[in-house]
């Protein structure tokens, strides 16, 4: 959802996960042309850029960039650090971690991270579903440990990332998922171009729509409620 929004903007670059490829890290050899073609791709009119980086998606970053030039072991993530060391950061951060974690979990179900109102809507996001329906999850099954697994995982990757800032004396501008959610418009821009330095306002009579809809469902409310149940069971 942000980052359509940043990208119909049309000043913060062409945000996306640009580092997906280097989980296959043996296939990516060429680290200067690679972070290259990530600039070119990620480069707007105006020569900003933009990229989105999930936690786990960091140490598949340093270790490449430690192949190739390596800064030191002072640091936490060093490299990382370095590669940004001009960049302005947002936080994207969840305040629901076991709805972020039904959210995972009905994602591997499924296999749809992302889905547009319409059918013949074009979008640039993966695992897209084109016409969303509220009977896409309809065979997703319920698991416990599973969701109790993504719980754990959501709470490891907000470590990393508070120490990353941390330790590299890096002040995010942290956004609240839930909040942006319900504040329903896309105010919260003028919050990142004037953390990111872009001049620009948002004149919502005029900004594009959406094409992205929410996925969540009263699947994933059961779910959130079986999975509190259950963990009372287990008190007892």
């Amino acid at each position: 959802m942000i980052l359509e929004d940043m990208r119909n903007a049309h000043v913060f670059g062409v945000p996306e996960e640009y580092f997906i490829p280097w989980y296959k890290s043996e296939k990516i050899v060429h680290i200067e042309r690679e972070l290259n073609s990530i600039v070119r791709k990620s480069k707007g009119a105006n020569g900003f850029s933009s990229v989105k980086i999930m936690a786990d998606q960091l140490q598949c970053i340093e270790r490449k960039l430690i192949e190739s030039s390596a800064i030191g072991a002072t640091q936490f993530l060093p490299n990382v650090a370095q590669l940004f060391k001009d960049s302005k950061w947002i936080y994207i951060k969840r305040n629901d971690t076991l709805r972020q974690a039904i959210s995972r979990h009905m994602s591997t179900e499924t296999k749809v991270n992302h889905a547009t109102q319409n059918k013949d809507d074009n979008h640039f996001a993966g695992n897209l579903l084109q016409g969303y329906s509220s009977s896409y999850n309809r065979d997703a099954r319920y698991d416990f440990q599973k969701i109790k697994r993504h719980c754990q995982n959501i709470v490891l990757e907000n470590i990393v990332w508070s120490n990353f800032f941390s330790v590299n004396s890096i002040r995010p501008l942290v956004l609240s998922y839930e909040d942006l959610c319900a504040q329903g418009n896309c105010d919260y821009l003028n919050l990142i171009s004037r953390h990111a330095g872009v001049d620009f306002s948002v004149e919502e009579d005029s900004f594009p729509r959406r094409r992205m809809v929410k996925l969540s469902n009263q699947k994933n409310d059961k779910w959130y409620f079986q999975f509190l149940a259950d963990i009372v069971k287990m008190k007892k």
